[in-house]
């Protein structure tokens, strides 16, 4: 089970037929239990501690995400071409396809901050992106920032400039409003 599922999602999968199940199959028959019975199920296996629960999400209580080392040796060489590749990264679709990595391990990276999304189709694995923040500002310590500034300094595409000063606005405006009272 993923981490943080939502308790919707695990109703309406506990009441779907297996893909691939014979309608036959005993595991392949229609769960007859409305909502608010469920809902009682999911919450004894919360009060028993099958399942750890928080607000409207639910996970196994000993569940750490983490990729098999076959996926973990992959994810790190998509990493370290992205790295590679400065503020000019390639799309991470088409590495990792080109390196067998599934779309939903791309979706855990960029959920846990592992892979950190500039714009559609520009990420940076957390420590390149990081990195150019620093750069970032380094060149606005000498004047305002403007993409073309960040392109001639980063020696970049407009396109990803943009996306840079998009990133680093929002994780500003994030912080700003975290550090506000009540918010």
């Amino acid at each position: 089970m993923r981490p943080d599922v939502r308790v919707d999602s695990v109703i309406e999968a506990a009441r779907g037929v297996p893909a691939g199940r014979s309608p036959r199959h005993r595991g392949a028959e229609v769960l007859e239990l409305d909502d608010r019975q469920m809902l009682e199920v999911i919450d004894g296996m919360v009060a028993s501690g099958r399942l750890a629960r928080s607000g409207r999400r639910v996970r196994l209580p000993e569940h750490v995400p983490e990729l098999q080392a076959e996926m973990r040796e992959r994810v790190d060489r998509m990493l370290d071409g992205l790295r590679a590749a400065g503020p000019e990264p390639p799309r991470v679709e088409a590495l990792a396809a080109r390196l067998g990595i599934p779309a939903a391990v791309i979706q855990q990276l960029r959920a846990t901050g592992e892979l950190v999304t500039a714009a559609p189709g520009i990420d940076y694995p957390r420590d390149a992106w990081e990195a150019l923040r620093d750069r970032l500002v380094r060149v606005a310590a000498s004047g305002p920032l403007t993409v073309g500034r960040v392109r001639d300094a980063l020696h970049t595409s407009r396109r990803h400039a943009e996306a840079l000063l998009a990133l680093r606005r929002a994780e500003r405006d994030r912080l700003r409003r975290s550090r506000r009272p009540g918010g």
